[in-house]
């Protein structure tokens, strides 16, 4: 905001009517918002926004209780799909799979220092001496460390990709968001094939293997 000046003719007036403000407004603050364009969809931060935002387009004040449950319900199912095109997002994101990979080594090496621990506390317990203690002390910190350390990377590395297939999940068409549930799918079907296929594979070695065995024995005797 601008101030005129004491000597403008409107700020005179204006002190002769004995009213207050002398200040005007910029050009810029007078200016109205720009719409969102018309391709743009706006999604809201939290979940409850969007189930607000969701309801919005129609109204449940003439519709009986069985008919708002029905039509909750089915705000519910579409956000599961969005959930569940969040998650197939995710997994195709190669990215996301190597950082989880940092994250579970942190919790692994938390864990194994959590049970290192325990396990001098079990053998020693108050018979420790300096040494041992100190290694005790030493393997709960190292634990901590890795746990926390787990945290605060999946806040700074992890979550961003987690939040932004999800925005981009909540911002595809039904059409859209179909073909990423049906790819997921077929992904899915693929994987559950190969462990089929991989584990009919080990059963046919197992089977020749206990073949030549046999066989071995036979002639054996």
């Amino acid at each position: 905001m601008s101030t005129r000046s004491p000597m403008n003719k409107r700020t005179q007036e204006q002190l002769r009517e004995g009213r207050s403000g002398m200040a005007r407004k910029s050009a810029a603050s007078a200016k109205p918002a720009r719409a969102a364009a018309a391709s743009v969809r706006v999604v809201p931060a939290s979940s409850k926004a969007r189930r607000k935002q969701s309801e919005r387009g129609e109204s449940l004040a003439g519709l009986s209780r069985e008919e708002k449950r029905a039509r909750k319900q089915e705000i519910r199912a579409h956000e599961d799909r969005v959930y569940a095109a969040a998650n197939i997002l995710m997994s195709e994101n190669p990215n996301y799979a190597r950082q989880r990979m940092v994250w579970y080594a942190f919790m692994i090496v938390g864990l194994v220092f959590i049970m290192i621990a325990f396990a001098l506390l079990a053998l020693v317990g108050e018979r420790a001496n300096g040494m041992l203690q100190l290694a005790q002390y030493g393997a709960v910190g190292i634990s901590y460390v890795a746990i926390i350390g787990g945290f605060i990377f999946d806040f700074v590395k992890i979550r961003p990709i987690r939040n932004a297939a999800r925005t981009k999940a909540e911002g595809l068409s039904e059409s859209r968001l179909n073909d990423v549930l049906e790819r997921g799918a077929k992904a899915k079907e693929a994987k559950r094939a190969r462990r089929a296929s991989k584990a009919a594979a080990a059963g046919k070695d197992k089977d020749a293997a206990g073949k030549n065995a046999a066989a071995k024995n036979a002639e054996r005797s």
